[in-house]
C-alpha cells in the first residue's frame, strides 16, 4: 500500500530546500574573469617596445610619478602611453600632460639601438616644451659596449 500523504510531504520538503542560493558557478566565472583581467593588464601597461640600455646606477627615488617619453626603434613616440605623430608634435603633447599633472620630472625612455641624433632631436623638442631637466631611463646591469 502506498502512502500518498507522505509523497506529497516529501515534495513539499524538496521545494522548501531550494531557499538557498548556490553561487559556486558564479564564483568560478568571477575567478576566471579575474585571471583574464590580470593577464591582459600586463600587456596594456607596455606601451612601446623599447630595449633599454643597461647601466650600473642607483635607481632614482621619485615621490611623484614622472612623465615618460618613449622613443622606439621604429621611430614611434609616445608621452605617457599616448601616441605622438612626430617630434614636432611632442612639445604640444608634453605641454598638455604638464598642464594636467603639474610640474613633474620628465624621463626619456629610448631604445638602445636608436641613433644618437634622433635622441638629441627628441630632447630638443622636450626642452622646447619648457622642460629643463630630462632624465634618461636605463635597465639595471652593465653593458660592455666598449669591449665588443
Amino acid at each position: 500500500m502506498m502512502n500518498v500523504g507522505n509523497a506529497a510531504g516529501s515534495r513539499r520538503r524538496s521545494l522548501g530546500g531550494m531557499s538557498e542560493i548556490n553561487i559556486t558557478s558564479f564564483v568560478d566565472v568571477v575567478l576566471v574573469l579575474l585571471i583574464i583581467f590580470m593577464m591582459t593588464s600586463q600587456f596594456l601597461q607596455a606601451g612601446l617596445k623599447v630595449d633599454l640600455p643597461k647601466a650600473d646606477t642607483p635607481a632614482l627615488d621619485t615621490k611623484q610619478k614622472p612623465i615618460v617619453v618613449s622613443l622606439g626603434l621604429d621611430k614611434k613616440l609616445d608621452v605617457d602611453g599616448t601616441s605622438v605623430e612626430a617630434p614636432d608634435g611632442l612639445g604640444a603633447a608634453l605641454q598638455r600632460v604638464i598642464a594636467a599633472k603639474g610640474s613633474v620630472p620628465v624621463y626619456l625612455r629610448a631604445d638602445r639601438a636608436v641613433p644618437y641624433g634622433a635622441i638629441v632631436r627628441v630632447m630638443e623638442s622636450i626642452r622646447a616644451a619648457g622642460v629643463q631637466d630630462v632624465g634618461l631611463m636605463t635597465d639595471a646591469g652593465r653593458e660592455d659596449w666598449f669591449e665588443r
